[in-house]
């Protein structure tokens, strides 16, 4: 590659006197054609359209044929524009010598030799490598779970967990294809594993407890993506859950990021941790005149109409005591569409019970208190002198 972008070079500066004239800045030593500064310009001006014709092809024809998200489509068209201009800013770098052997390689340790074993440019051509293959590895798990198992299962939740495995495994084969295929030796990692080592010890304890919490909820699955669930006063559904923390989405719109940690430590209330279907209470109080059997007829006949209601089981009514100024019941409700929404469905029901209580003349009682007076009070009346 510097061969051909010397030759290059040489026979621009050749055929183009002009261009050829050399331009001195920093004084003697220093100095380059303006030959020298064209060609990288137009050689990343090229590669950009080519990265811009591969995206447009890949977004518009190619892509919507096999993935319907349009977001997955846009991330990984723009993902295959950034690799090939940061491929091509590679090869630019390497033509003009900046390559392995220029003095900005810096050796971070030496073989028995004396020989650079593990050096700057190595490092960074593994953190690409690394950061590409999460990447790519992401966008693989994201089509997987929503182009290919949700045809197969309706649980986004199991969808979600196999696609984290599958991910996690993608990754973990891929890095050691990319150790093994870099040129580096795995002895000369040693280093960096101890300082690694040293950093957990100290300042990344939390992070690694995350990390393998995330792990244990991933295996375990005592929560998954869509579970309604309660930790602490954090009530909402999760939509995430990550290999630091989980996000859970609140009924107003919120997010909130949970350590994975606080999953596994803390008491979690899993509302939908066997299957969707959750009973509720709806309290009812009436005047002591009413009569028990038609207040259930008419409850139960409020909670049939209601289509978010299941039949099976179906509801029924308590009658669980007499009160300071009414009879208590405990209308008992199956849903599995307001698992997230409680006080709408009961919200819902009230003003249905209400009109239902209208319509059958149904009396909802006010408080009553009994006033005692104390005898023995002196009379203050007006003819008293």
């Amino acid at each position: 590659m510097a061969q051909l972008y010397d030759r290059l070079i040489n026979y621009i500066n050749s055929n183009i006197p002009l261009l050829g004239e050399p331009i001195d800045i920093l004084g003697e030593g220093s100095s380059f054609t303006a030959t020298e500064i064209i060609i990288p310009i137009v050689f990343l001006f090229l590669v950009n359209l080519i990265g811009n014709l591969v995206r447009a092809t890949l977004i518009n024809k190619i892509l919507p044929r096999y993935v319907h998200d349009r977001k997955t489509v846009l991330s990984i068209g723009n993902t295959t524009k950034y690799t090939l201009l940061i491929i091509g800013v590679a090869f630019l770098l390497t033509a003009i010598g900046l390559n392995e052997d220029s003095d900005l390689n810096y050796p971070f340790t030496k073989d028995k030799d004396g020989l650079p074993d593990l050096t700057l440019f190595d490092i960074a051509r593994l953190i690409f490598f690394m950061t590409l293959l999460v990447f790519l590895s992401g966008k693989l798990k994201t089509i997987f779970v929503k182009q290919i198992l949700s045809k197969y299962s309706d649980d986004i939740g199991v969808s979600q967990s196999i696609g984290t495995i599958i991910q996690y495994f993608l990754i973990i084969v891929g890095a050691f294809v990319v150790i093994q295929n870099s040129g580096i030796n795995l002895g000369s990692l040693n280093v960096l594993a101890g300082a690694l080592g040293v950093g957990i010890g100290f300042g990344l304890q939390n992070i690694a407890n995350n990390f393998i919490s995330g792990l244990i909820i991933l295996f375990e699955r005592p929560i998954k993506v869509g579970d309604r669930i309660e930790v602490g006063s954090v009530s909402g559904d999760v939509v995430k859950i990550s290999s630091r923390a989980s996000t859970v989405n609140t009924n107003d719109n919120i997010s909130i990021i949970i350590p994975n940690s606080d999953l596994i430590n803390k008491q979690v209330i899993n509302w939908s941790h066997n299957d969707r279907r959750i009973r509720y209470h709806v309290p009812v109080g009436v005047s002591y005149k009413e009569d028990p059997a038609v207040i259930k007829k008419v409850l139960l006949e409020v909670a049939d109409a209601n289509k978010d209601i299941l039949k099976r089981p179906a509801p029924d009514v308590l009658f669980v005591g007499y009160g300071d100024s009414s009879i208590d019941f405990d209308l008992l409700i199956w849903t599995s569409t307001y698992i997230d929404k409680p006080i709408i469905l009961k919200s819902q029901l009230y003003y249905e019970i209400f009109e239902k209580f209208k319509e059958h003349k149904i009396e909802i009682p006010y408080p009553q208190r009994d006033l005692h007076l104390k005898s023995g009070w002196t009379n203050t009346g007006k003819g008293q002198k």
